[in-house]
């Protein structure tokens, strides 16, 4: 009967066992049974906790001392419920969860083969003992349930990066494991470590930010000082941040981003409860306000307000403030510049670091016209936004007629009021503008855009010699550089189009290339005839057809450099050099075009023709004058494009007769 019932039992038993063994078996868990290690060498040991799908929303951990610290996350912040309640430190709670979903098993120890006090999980004199962490879901589910011990002295090396990454000795509160002591490594993208933060007590876990606020939402920011305010705010978001009080300025970006990025990352060195600490009556030394725009872009009304108490001596490290958010407590913020913080003094709260040190902040996609007006000038010069050959290019108003404008001058213009940065401010309620010499302006520069936009810029030379230049209807003054006021080019010659002249391959017939220049003219120069339908030369030098030694490779060449030649800068109608040097030019290309009707029937020939000099006669001369026939500017030319012009096309058996070379 006994051996019946004994039987029965041992049925039954095995039959648990293998029951549970079979659960297990299908959870790819035999731990409970075994003792064996859930995690294997190189998983993470909780890869089935899956942040987005199991989002977080309780923390507790608690000390070795058996103190206790949890949080509770509310549409989105994380709040400290114990030892006090506050807000948390977002950052440091979002490092928490992601160094808990990501630990990765390095190494397996049997919990036989060490102690509690060498891992780190006990108190000794050299570690303050274990944390345990525990993450909940919001329906109180375990996602993460662990004990994290020391640092331990083994870093795994991570080869894509070359850098070491730390591990810790963790062991999982789970039953199956307790049995196991794991070496993990976190992810390295977590500085400072979880050990590191939790090392510094409990109290580090409440928020130690002034400020909670989205960066990229911020909508007005208010700063009150001394009795003066200053307001920056932009109209919605990705728009630009402008200055409205005390003056209306543009914003500089860089210190615009310092700012916000400076207040975001402020922290306080300790908290104080209000009650505990005496401030001293009295003006506040400094207040933030800020505002921000809600999910559907208008303005929330609701603002988050810093006031900051003077510091107590002139050497003070740190000052008192308080925010309008948490109202029962006092933040003290480091005032000078410590290593690893945002201090107060660090961030730019004056109206010249905030303003933008640039005269315009231009969008050439929207420019459509710049007129220039000069002292010297009798006439404007009007540049507009217009078409060639069905190409949108920027075009010269000359004389009633549209031509191409010089875009290198263009350039130099944009880049000049848009990118050179004043020298300073000189005055934000100029009155006598004669003084700086802009009344009348040197210069006036106006710029019209899409939508009726406008700048109007003018410019001047002071009675102290130096630069200025202002906003017209703005009673700010600003000291410019020299370079600035050089870059609008006031004369009209200076926006001509770089090309020397119009040159078409279709119409040429005749080039004729003299130099050095000497009489009789015909003798020495190389008449080259072209024609375009069969690409065919003929070339005469000395009287004779020289056709058969002409290397026609580098008469194409020749032709299109003369299509495309420019000169490096046009001259004014008086220029004494110019004009001395070119007594004696060395150099004189002249070319003869067919003219066509539009009825397509020839009605003679064009004759363009220029000559060229060098500015020296030394052999260190660096660019030549040049003028073109008929024309009354001249023009300079370097010693690259010189050389090219008067490239040998003629061999006469070995010795070199061709037309363009110097004496």
């Amino acid at each position: 009967m006994q051996s019946r019932k004994l039987t029965v039992i041992l049925i039954l038993a095995t039959c648990l066992v293998g029951g549970l063994a079979s659960m297990q078996l299908a959870r790819n868990d035999l731990g409970a049974l075994l003792g064996a290690p859930s995690r294997r060498i190189g998983e993470e040991l909780y890869h089935d906790f899956n942040i987005k799908k199991n989002e977080v929303h309780t923390v507790v951990i608690t000390n070795s001392t058996g103190e206790l610290a949890e949080f509770t996350k509310r549409k989105g912040v994380w709040l400290m419920q114990s030892p006090v309640r506050d807000r948390a430190d977002y950052r440091n709670l979002q490092r928490i969860v992601y160094f808990s979903r990501h630990l990765k098993v390095e190494d397996i120890i049997r919990r036989q083969d060490t102690t509690l006090e060498e891992i780190g999980m006990r108190a000794t004199e050299a570690h303050r003992g274990r944390f345990h962490i525990t993450l909940k879901d919001s329906a109180g589910n375990s996602l993460a349930d662990y004990r994290l011990g020391r640092r331990s002295a083994w870093h795994r090396l991570n080869e894509k990066e070359g850098t070491l990454t730390e591990t810790f000795f963790v062991r999982p509160a789970k039953k199956s494991q307790k049995d196991n002591i794991y070496v993990c490594s976190a992810p390295d993208i977590i500085n400072p470590s979880v050990r590191s933060i939790l090392d510094r007590g409990f109290e580090r876990l409440r928020d130690h930010h002034p400020f909670l606020f989205d960066k990229t939402a911020l909508s007005d920011i208010i700063i009150k000082r001394g009795g003066g305010e200053i307001v920056l705010s932009r109209t919605k978001l990705n728009a630009p941040w402008r200055m409205s009080k005390p003056l209306e300025s543009r914003t500089k970006p860089e210190t615009m981003a310092g700012l916000i990025l400076g207040l975001f990352e402020l922290e306080a060195v300790q908290i104080h409860d209000r009650k505990s600490v005496t401030i001293p009556p009295g003006p506040p030394g400094l207040e933030i306000d800020l505002m921000r725009f809600g999910s559907t872009g208008a303005r929330i009304p609701h603002r988050s307000k810093m006031t900051v108490m003077p510091p107590k001596t002139a050497d003070a490290d740190t000052v008192y403030a308080t925010i309008s958010t948490r109202p029962g407590l006092v933040f003290e913020i480091p005032y000078k510049p410590v290593r690893g913080r945002m201090a107060l003094g660090q961030l730019p709260l004056t109206v010249d670091q905030l303003r933008s040190r640039t005269l315009a902040s231009l969008d050439i996609r929207v420019l459509e016209s710049i007129t220039i007006h000069s002292l010297r000038q009798v006439d404007p010069i009007e540049i507009f936004l217009g078409s060639q050959q069905g190409n949108r290019r920027w075009m010269l108003s000359l004389r009633g007629e549209a031509a191409p404008a010089n875009e290198v001058a263009l350039g130099a213009l944009l880049h000049g009021i848009s990118n050179n940065e004043v020298l300073s401010f000189v005055s934000d309620a100029a009155r006598d503008l004669g003084a700086f010499g802009l009344a009348p302006p040197q210069k006036r520069l106006l710029l019209r855009g899409k939508g009726n936009t406008s700048l109007d810029l003018l410019f001047g030379r002071g009675d102290d010699g130096k630069f200025y230049a202002m906003r017209r209807g703005s009673s700010t003054v600003a000291e410019i550089d020299s370079g600035t006021f050089t870059a609008i080019a006031a004369g009209h010659h200076d926006w001509r189009d770089t090309l020397l002249m119009p040159f078409s391959i279709v119409d040429l017939r005749i080039m004729k290339l003299e130099g050095p220049i000497r009489a009789p003219l015909a003798d020495p120069a190389l008449t080259l005839n072209y024609d375009f339908l069969d690409e065919s030369w003929t070339a005469r030098q000395f009287g004779e057809d020289v056709t058969a030694i002409l290397d026609t490779q580098k008469a194409n060449h020749f032709i299109k450099l003369m299509e495309s030649l420019r000169v490096e800068k046009w001259l004014g109608e008086t220029s004494p050099a110019a004009q001395r040097a070119l007594l004696r030019p060395t150099f004189r290309f002249t070319a003869l075009f067919q003219q066509i009707s539009i009825e397509g029937v020839r009605i003679g020939m064009r004759e363009s023709s220029f000559e060229l000099a060098p500015a020296s006669r030394s052999s260190r001369n660096r660019f030549y004058y040049g003028r073109l026939s008929g024309d009354p500017h001249y023009f300079v030319i370097t010693t690259d494009a010189h050389r090219e012009i008067t490239t040998q096309l003629v061999d006469h058996g070995g010795s070199v007769i061709q037309a363009p070379t110097t004496k």
